[in-house]
Order: C-alpha cells, then sequence, then structure tokens
C-alpha cells in the first residue's frame, strides 16, 4: 500500500513526462518553463492560493522514487502545485517563459512567500509509475461511470455558497425563483446552459429588458413576479430548445442585440422605481438609495472575535489580558494565533467558573464535559434559557458540518492540516457568547 510522507518541496521533481508537456524528457528547468507557458494566468492564481492558504490537504500529490537518486521524488500527479512553488520559490525562471503580467504577479507574491515558506509537503508515496496509473486516470479522465471525480454543476456550487451564507450568482436566484413559483421543472432546469444565461443575466441591457434590477450581487423584481417570470421562462426556453446558442450571445454586443429583439410581448415595463424593488430571493424591498444615486453600503463583518457590544465582567487578571488581545486582534491578519487563543480563553474561562463552584468535575478533566457541566449548572441557575444551554451542548459533541464544536476547537490547536476561517471563529464565538457571560456574571 502507498505511505504518506512528507517531503521537502526541493526534493520534488517535476515529471519531465507528464501530459502537459508537449515535448518531454527536455529537464528539469525547460519542464519547468514548459508547464509555465501551458498554465499562463492560471499559475498566479494557484500560487496566489498557495501563499494565502497553503497546500490543500484533501488533494495531496502522489510521487514516486527517482529511479537514480531515491532521496528525490518525482512528481506523478499535482505538478502544477509544484510548478506554483517553483515559481515563489525563483520567478526569474520565469523570465520570457510568461507575459509579463503573471511574472510581475509571481515576484510580488515571492515576497510573501519568503515570509513563510512551506517547509514540507505532505504527499502519497508509491512505487512506481504503475501504482499510480489507476487514481491518475480516475482524476483526470472524467466520470468514469460515477467512479471518477463528479464535478459540481452550477446548481451545486451555488447551494455550497448559500451555505456558507454567500448568495446564489444572479442567474441561479433567478432560476431559483421559477422554480419556487413551479414554472420550471427540474428536468428543464438540468438542460439550462448555466454559463449562456449567467451572460445574459449580467448583461445590463438584457436585466432592464426583463424588468430586473442588480444591487450587491442581488437581483430585485421591478415589475409584477408573474410577468417578469413570464419573461424570464422566454430566455430558459431558448437557451434549453437550443434556439440561442452560446456563439450567438458570447459577445456583449451580441447580448446586446439579443435584448432588442426581444419581442415586445416579452418585455417588462418597471412599475418600481431603482432602489425599491422586491428582492427575488426574499421577497423583501431594496432599501432607498441614498442622496447622489449611491445605494446603502453592506455592512462589514466583524474582524475581531469579540463583538464590541459584549459586556464581560472579568477580574484583572490573566484571562481579563486574553480578552482584550481577543478584543483587539484582527481575525483576518491572525486567524491562527485567535483560534489557539480562544481555545485557551473557554478552558480557562471555564476552570475559574468550576473552581469557585464545585460541580463533581477538574480542570483535568476533558474539555466537553467541563462544558456539559457548567451548563447544566448555568440552566439550572436561570443564567441560561434552554436554548442557550442546548447551544452548548451542541458544542460538547462530535462535531458536524452545520454544528462545529470543541472538537473542531481542539484540531485548531493540535492538528497542522486543519485551518481555522474568520467566519468559522465567530460563529463559534457567537453560539457560545450567551454561555461565556453567564459565566463571568456574578
Amino acid at each position: 500500500m502507498p505511505e504518506t510522507l512528507p517531503i521537502k518541496p526541493a526534493d520534488l521533481l517535476i515529471d519531465e513526462e507528464n501530459p502537459r508537456l508537449a515535448e518531454p524528457n527536455t529537464g528539469q528547468r525547460e519542464a519547468q518553463r514548459a508547464l509555465a507557458l501551458h498554465l499562463g494566468k492560471k499559475l498566479s492564481a494557484l500560487a496566489t492560493d498557495i501563499v494565502q492558504y497553503g497546500l490543500n490537504p484533501s488533494d495531496l500529490p502522489i510521487v514516486m522514487p527517482h529511479a537514480s537518486n531515491p532521496a528525490r521524488y518525482v512528481v506523478l500527479e499535482g505538478n502544477r502545485r509544484l510548478a506554483a512553488l517553483r515559481a515563489l520559490e525563483n520567478p526569474e525562471l520565469l523570465a520570457d517563459a510568461v507575459s509579463k503580467d503573471v511574472l510581475t504577479k509571481v515576484r510580488q507574491l515571492s515576497k510573501e512567500y519568503q515570509k513563510n515558506p512551506i517547509d514540507d509537503a505532505l504527499c502519497i508515496v508509491v512505487k512506481n509509475r504503475e501504482e499510480a496509473r489507476h487514481w491518475i486516470e480516475l482524476k483526470h479522465t472524467g466520470l468514469n461511470e460515477g467512479a471518477g471525480l463528479f464535478p459540481w454543476g452550477s446548481d451545486e456550487t451555488a447551494r455550497w455558497l448559500a451555505r456558507l451564507g454567500k448568495p446564489p450568482q444572479p442567474h441561479t436566484q433567478a432560476l431559483d425563483f421559477l422554480q419556487r413559483r413551479g414554472d420550471l421543472t427540474p428536468e428543464l432546469r438540468r438542460r439550462v446552459p448555466a454559463t449562456s444565461l449567467r451572460r445574459l443575466i449580467g448583461t445590463p441591457e438584457v436585466r432592464e429588458k426583463l424588468g430586473l434590477e442588480l444591487q450587491n450581487g442581488t437581483l430585485y423584481l421591478l415589475a409584477d413576479g408573474t410577468r417578469i417570470a413570464k419573461a424570464l421562462m422566454h430566455l430558459v426556453n431558448d437557451l434549453a430548445s437550443g434556439r440561442t446558442k452560446v456563439g450567438d450571445i458570447y459577445k456583449k454586443s451580441d447580448r446586446v442585440k439579443y435584448a432588442k429583439d426581444l419581442p415586445s410581448s416579452v418585455v417588462v415595463t418597471p412599475a418600481m422605481s431603482s432602489g425599491q424593488g422586491v428582492a427575488i430571493t426574499t421577497g423583501e424591498k431594496s432599501a432607498k438609495p441614498k442622496s447622489g444615486g449611491r445605494t446603502a453600503k453592506t455592512p462589514k463583518k466583524r474582524d475581531r472575535l469579540i463583538p464590541r457590544d459584549c459586556i464581560l465582567n472579568i477580574p484583572k487578571g490573566r484571562i481579563s489580558d486574553i480578552e482584550g488581545e481577543l478584543r483587539i486582534v484582527r481575525l483576518s491578519d491572525h486567524t491562527n494565533a485567535v483560534s489557539v487563543l480562544f481555545r485557551v480563553f473557554i478552558e480557562l474561562s471555564i476552570d475559574s467558573y468550576i473552581t469557585s463552584h464545585p460541580l463533581g468535575v477538574t480542570e483535568s478533566d476533558k474539555l466537553h464535559k467541563k462544558l456539559e457541566k457548567v451548563a447544566t449548572d448555568l440552566e439550572t441557575r436561570k443564567k441560561l434559557n434552554r436554548q442557550q444551554a442546548r447551544a452548548v451542548r451542541h458544542a460538547s459533541m462530535k462535531d458536524s458540518f452545520l454544528d462545529p464544536g470543541v472538537t473542531l476547537l481542539n484540531a485548531y490547536v493540535h492538528n497542522q492540516y486543519v485551518f481555522p476561517t474568520p467566519g468559522e471563529l465567530r460563529t463559534h464565538w457567537d453560539k457560545l457568547q450567551s454561555f461565556i457571560a453567564a459565566m463571568w456574571t456574578p
């Protein structure tokens, strides 16, 4: 069976027989430059992602020992990532191999990368190409009747973004609207070319003819919903039937012409002014634009763990000092530091509480056990209501996608392959804020 090993990037070699290379076995330098040329702007995008997030722990490179130097490894799967790492280590390797814009971007990224370079890359080590062949084929040769990778379509992507609190793309909002009304069946929806619809809905001249307005990523109805639904279904049927093809609306000028040629029976006359429409997603009215035609800005999410309006009565000491730091350290700049400090703050707060309120647990007990005991005691003392106490008990249970809790907090401290995000940390705090405040209420 293949084994998993951390390997220094300097010991990894680009596979000179990689299918992305038109001319194999030209040497490492030329293989690097050929890959960079093949990738173009995608190389700088991948390099940006690596600088921001590191290497993807859910997609490990597959490597094999080099035939003449077993201390080094040929990368059979993951050559794009290795090319990006090489570029970050030495951007000048790309001179004359990529565009000026890409080279400039990689040079800028390299300065950031050098502050925190990747020391080891976790890799799957196989004996030879044959041992890796099946897995590489599954990844790169399509669905393979379900055994291979099954990429998300636009609908699956939209649902994922929605569950992260991000609005779906406008064309998905339109399809959801039609399906909720019963105008669009799931079967017909699957036949709609999502990219073409996205291009049309993304064109202001088309939206104007449909009675739609786009504000801060949300579509708004400026006329009767039934009338707009009829117009949208005209687009859907046009695309699903193949009457309008990708090439017909590929350019902006083509989409503007498409809007002008819409039948008068389809065109919607707005019944509401700009800024007064109804959100296609929620049915809520949009805010009135401020003077000068500017719409109200969407409030920014807080960039500190503890909200300003959260008052905690913590006596002076180390726990109070940690609270102060959690109020000033930016989540976006120091996410790892905040995650570890948050974990420490919770446990020290609980330990302080059980010291003054004997509950049959000690500081040496597991955090989840102490959480449950303290939550029960606070509920008994009427300092937490049932729902607030239930949120704490959920946090003490095994993690799920919807209820991340103690297990994930522990992983932030002990697992080098778990990466906290500002959004996760804000969610943790918001779920536990009532609990934390109750512990520090005299």
